[in-house]
């Protein structure tokens, strides 16, 4: 059971350590732990080969999903504000 336990505690480390290398990363400083918006459970289709590779960087691939559309989101409002 400690062997076990020690083998999930280094795999979430290790994909602790990939999410922050990644490209998907928020920049420092824009979503404080305290003061994260509320989310609402959907049921969402998307690509089986988009998921399996979201899948395969280890545990919390949607949060990293949300966190590649926030970024996507907040893009699309800069550029909105940019043509105005």
């Amino acid at each position: 059971m400690v062997r076990s336990r020690r083998t999930k505690i280094r795999r979430l480390h290790a994909s602790v350590e990939e999410d922050l290398r990644s490209p998907m990363e928020e920049a420092p400083g824009t979503e404080s732990p305290w003061n994260r918006p509320r989310r609402q459970r959907i049921c969402m289709r998307v690509d089986v080969e988009v998921l399996d590779w979201f899948k395969s960087k280890g545990p919390g691939y949607q949060t990293r999903i949300n966190r590649v559309l926030r970024r996507v989101m907040e893009e699309g409002k800069k550029r909105r504000e940019r043509k105005q």
